[in-house]
């Protein structure tokens, strides 16, 4: 099977690129199942029912989220609703959304987990993993996808080798940079650190670069804005799976006008 992961989509500039580049990738590569981290689509913060459906029109079948899961209330009304919008696993059990995603056709399991380092994250990723490891979990599905919405290098290199050979991909959200170190682990893992963003091309991860500098030179507080002017970026991966098991992928960093 073959699955295209799209990276943080970036408000209005975001969605827009995905627009452009979602259908046309999955009519010439064939793909079979789309998984979009949605966290950042309703202007920079949160998901709305407007994003959600735009995204799905585009051609997701699959939102995952992160720390900004929680920034825009209509999220409440969309996970009750839909059972294709993922929330953090590693969230404090009793919190609404769903944890998994599940799609039975393609024996496929959508897990996200969010990192601890730098980040408000109630339970560490690690006692999930191992929560789910003695549950027998990983031995459930034969495909499985981990969006793991981290900060720091280090700890999504950690998890992705402990999780190499029990899942198909640990594929890095959150820092909106795409990394140049896409792999196929030893055991059969496909990882990359961070798979990028979808947004604006002269931003500062999707948002107003003159915002930031001015957070950055007054050390004054302001609300960042997304930037919404052209040309736009979409950051992605394809990834072809066998027996459960990343065989061959190809990372998208394009340009649009």
């Amino acid at each position: 099977m073959k699955v295209l992961f799209v990276g943080d989509v970036v408000s209005t500039s975001g969605r827009k690129a995905c627009q452009f580049f979602i259908p046309k990738i999955k009519e010439n590569y064939k793909v079979d199942v789309v998984i979009v981290n949605g966290e950042n689509s309703a202007g920079g913060f949160g998901v709305s029912k407007k994003t959600y459906t735009e995204l799905i029109d585009s051609g997701a079948d699959i939102i995952t989220t992160g720390n900004h899961v929680w920034d825009n209330r209509e999220i409440l009304e969309l996970i009750n609703e839909y059972d294709n919008i993922v929330v953090p696993y590693n969230l404090f059990p009793w919190v609404p959304g769903r944890k998994l995603c599940i799609n039975e056709e393609y024996n496929l399991a959508v897990l996200n987990l969010q990192g601890k380092t730098f980040m408000d994250t109630p339970v560490s990723p690690l006692v999930s993993i191992k929560n789910l490891l003695n549950e027998g979990f990983f031995e459930r599905y034969e495909n499985i996808i981990v969006d793991l919405h981290a900060e720091t290098t280090a700890e999504k290199a950690f998890i992705a080798y402990l999780l190499d050979g029990k899942v198909s991909a640990v594929i890095g959200t959150h820092t909106h940079v795409q990394t140049n170190d896409a792999k196929i682990l030893p055991n059969g893992t496909f990882f990359i650190t961070d798979v990028g963003m979808c947004g604006s091309y002269y931003s500062i991860i999707g948002f107003k670069i003159n915002k930031i500098l001015e957070k950055f030179e007054t050390g004054l507080s302001n609300k960042f804005e997304p930037e919404r002017e052209k040309p736009y970026i979409f950051n992605a991966v394809l990834l072809e799976l066998e027996n459960g098991r990343t065989k061959n992928f190809i990372v998208f960093n394009e340009i649009c006008e």
